[in-house]
């Protein structure tokens, strides 16, 4: 399951940060967090993109896919915690 998650996320996160990134700044480093993670669960890098995304919480004007890549970002904080 985490390799799906992953490889969802290498897909979909740059799309997410590239049409949103403008209005939500805090999308460039959830996808910096996110390379650093994937490389290395640090817990410090975990808590950090837990609070940068406000607990995986998609804001209000989130299309399908950047909620489905908070949702991925919390599955993947979950099986690497």
């Amino acid at each position: 399951m985490k390799n799906e998650i992953i490889c969802e996320l290498d897909k979909i996160l740059p799309v997410v940060e590239r049409v949103h990134g403008e209005h939500h700044p805090e999308l460039h480093e959830v996808a910096a967090l996110y390379a650093e993670v994937r490389e290395n669960a640090d817990p410090q890098k975990l808590e950090r993109l837990h609070d940068v995304t406000s607990g995986f919480t998609a804001p209000a004007d989130a299309c399908p896919t950047y909620i489905k890549a908070y949702a991925d970002l919390a599955a993947l904080a979950e099986n690497k915690a």
